[in-house]
């Protein structure tokens, strides 16, 4: 199992009265899944994403990262958890637009003590997967929106995560596009193995789940 929820609650104090962003979440995720979180606007997928990420805190219940309780943990530690076991991929990309693809890919090691050949050969590598390797010079403004996607998915590989957290990777995407980093995002989590947590508003992309969470209001409304 590397992932488990019990009984999660996030609460926040509003002018009208409290909102329960997150009522009651209980459920498990073994290693090597593809889970997608769907549901309206509102209906807590990013607060979710973000609990199980350590960014923020939850106001009760448990989250296991393994043997790691991600809701007791310290700032110390969720830096260290996020940075040697989770990789991001973001509806924005988030890539630095003055620094050049590679650059990009290379960003997360650059408090790594390996030698710059073999930051430049591991983000040559992963940017060989997915497809973008002669583009390896080329600011983020002279990519297209499925490339840029594609650099910011070799990114969140570079530190051979073992948890991919996305966050409505395909929302700025046409349904062509769409489709291709979604073909991606599997590929990776069937033949690496990677655990992939995908909140999404699209139904084509929740049916990539091999678990598919529905939220509604807070709550879990289903679990296929």
């Amino acid at each position: 199992m590397i992932l488990k929820v019990n009984n999660l609650h996030k609460k926040y104090q509003h002018a009208d009265g409290v909102i329960n962003a997150l009522d009651q979440i209980n459920f498990e995720v073994k290693e090597g899944a593809f889970v997608t979180i769907t549901g309206s606007s509102g209906s807590g997928k990013t607060t979710l994403l973000l609990s199980l990420a350590g960014l923020i805190k939850a106001t009760s219940g448990e989250i296991y990262f393994r043997d790691f309780r991600i809701d007791k943990a310290n700032d110390k530690e969720l830096s260290d958890f996020r940075k040697n076991h989770v990789g991001f991929v973001m509806q924005t990309f988030a890539l630095i637009p003055y620094l050049t693809a590679i650059e990009n890919v290379m960003l997360p090691l650059a408090v790594s003590r390996l030698p710059d050949s073999q930051k430049y050969e591991a983000a040559m590598d992963l940017l060989k997967l997915v497809g973008l390797e002669n583009r390896k010079n080329h600011l983020p403004k002279e990519l297209s929106a499925g490339q840029q996607q594609r650099v910011a998915i070799a990114r969140a590989l570079i530190n051979k995560p073992s948890l991919i957290l996305a966050d409505e990777p395909t929302g700025n995407l046409d349904p062509v596009l769409s489709k291709e980093i979604l073909d991606l995002l599997s590929d990776i989590n069937k033949k690496q193995g990677i655990t992939v947590l995908m909140v999404t508003h699209s139904p084509m992309a929740a049916r990539y789940g091999t678990i598919q969470i529905q939220l509604q209001d807070g709550k879990i409304n289903s679990i296929t």
